[in-house]
């Protein structure tokens, strides 16, 4: 199977699982829902916990929306890595707030995905389209990046994982660590 249409399957595999999700499209009403709570709930979240306990998009964030497409790929033998973005905006002093041990902010981010084409090259796309679109600018950390909901305010690319080592973030401070700070 050519890739662009592999991934098109994975995609539509991970749409249709997320349609059939039940409860509240809303991350605080599903955690009342639920009597969950704190910031790292949904950071702890697995692929599994995600599909078996039909959890929404919207709940699971672009967190679990990566760990779905990770577990799905990763059945179906595609080579991809997955690329934590931090805001821009966010990241501002954010590594001197961090080592100054002053209070964290909270830094806004996204996760894509990223595959190579025939000459080796990285293209990168959101897991969250249901649609199988490639984001123009060359991927490297460092590389800005502009999404979809937010033209306004671009992103950089942080860090490129692989989908063992993504798996690992279940925590909220484990993925500020990588857009702060990146890969080590």
């Amino acid at each position: 199977m050519h890739q662009d249409a592999q991934i098109q399957s994975i995609l539509n595999k991970m749409h249709t699982m997320f349609d059939g999700a039940v409860g509240p499209n809303n991350r605080a009403e599903y955690m009342r829902m639920k009597n969950v709570s704190g910031i790292d709930w949904h950071f702890s979240l697995t692929a599994e916990d995600i599909i078996n306990q039909k959890i929404p998009r919207m709940v699971a964030g672009c967190t679990g929306i990566a760990k779905v497409f990770c577990k799905y790929a990763t059945d179906a033998g595609l080579n991809f890595f997955v690329l934590t973005t931090a805001r821009v905006a966010d990241l501002a002093g954010a590594a001197d707030d961090h080592a100054a041990a002053t209070a964290e902010r909270i830094i806004n981010g996204h996760q894509i995905i990223a595959v190579r084409d025939e000459n080796g090259k990285l293209r990168a796309f959101d897991p969250g389209l249901q649609e199988l679109r490639y984001i123009k600018p060359d991927i490297y950390v460092g590389s800005i990046v502009k999404f979809r909901f937010d033209d306004v305010i671009p992103h950089v690319i942080t860090a490129i994982l692989t989908p063992a080592e993504y798996n690992k973030i279940d925590t909220y401070k484990k993925l500020r660590d990588l857009y702060v700070n990146g890969k080590k």
